[in-house]
């Protein structure tokens, strides 16, 4: 394996502290006919069990939701988008899982960003292809783009893109 994430993609650790900090009875889903889409952004991923998060928590429109999350000394430490949320694991998470460790065993790397778009939930049987999109260098730290589509029959069910710091 490229990268080692943890068992738990850190996709799913956003999306349970954001179940947490999200009031009960808030739910947003997309428009009609619309992929369900996720965005998340890692802006201080190496924190400590000691790091206390305060969130904040806004509807965007009828059909978006953002949560931001900011440490102790109100820096930005992860923010999350998204077109779908119930506040209860779906299908589309296990989706958006499933992207994530596609894209964390074949490329290393702390993961900064992520983007999903599903349109349908990825079955075991389904095939992945990647591709490196770029490679630049950010504030001094090398990054890479890639990007994972995921089909079955030749039809897409769903796409990633992630942006990973690479290591020294």
């Amino acid at each position: 394996m490229a990268a080692l994430i943890s068992s738990q993609p850190c996709t799913a650790e956003i999306r349970r502290l954001c179940a947490d900090a999200v009031p009960d009875g808030m739910v947003v889903a997309p428009e009609p006919g619309a992929a369900v889409e996720h965005d998340f952004l890692l802006l201080r991923p190496r924190r400590t069990p000691d790091d206390a998060l305060t969130a904040q928590v806004r509807r965007v429109g009828d059909h978006d939701l953002l949560v931001r999350f900011r440490n102790r000394d109100e820096q930005l430490v992860f923010e999350f988008w998204t077109n779908s949320f119930t506040g209860a694991a779906t299908q589309d998470d296990r989706s958006a899982d499933l992207l994530e460790r596609h894209c964390a065993e074949q490329f290393p790397g702390d993961l900064r960003r992520f983007r999903t778009r599903i349109r349908r939930s990825v079955p075991s049987g389904a095939e992945f292809t990647s591709s490196l999109q770029q490679t630049y260098v950010q504030d001094g730290v090398r990054m890479t783009d890639v990007a994972v589509t995921c089909t079955l029959d030749g039809d897409v069910l769903a796409r990633a893109w992630a942006t990973y710091a690479l290591p020294d």
